[in-house]
């Protein structure tokens, strides 16, 4: 009967607007997490770069250090070579 009919016709309907409700919900969940999603990529991408910063920093640590050892080495041997050489002078004067 038509009756039946329309009634059949309101459950379909009734079960489309809770599937559409379902898929809104989900679909709010899915922006939801894309929104964090973003965020931690942006907080990395943030880390990161204060990373690479901070790797520079140490590089350029290093080099001026490295340039200091080196130096520290070459005054070093200019005193071992004075004081060898001092050490020579002092030989000549035997009393």
């Amino acid at each position: 009967s038509s009756h039946q009919q329309a009634q059949g016709s309101v459950s379909q309907v009734e079960q489309a607007v809770a599937a559409l409700q379902r898929i809104g919900e989900a679909v709010g969940v899915i922006n939801d997490m894309n929104l964090q999603i973003a965020s931690a990529a942006e907080e990395q991408s943030a880390v990161a770069e204060e990373i690479n910063r901070n790797v520079a920093g140490i590089r350029d640590v290093t080099e001026s250090l490295s340039g200091q050892a080196q130096e520290s080495a070459q005054i070093s041997q200019s005193l071992n070579d004075l004081a060898n050489h001092q050490q020579g002078l002092m030989g000549q004067f035997r009393v």
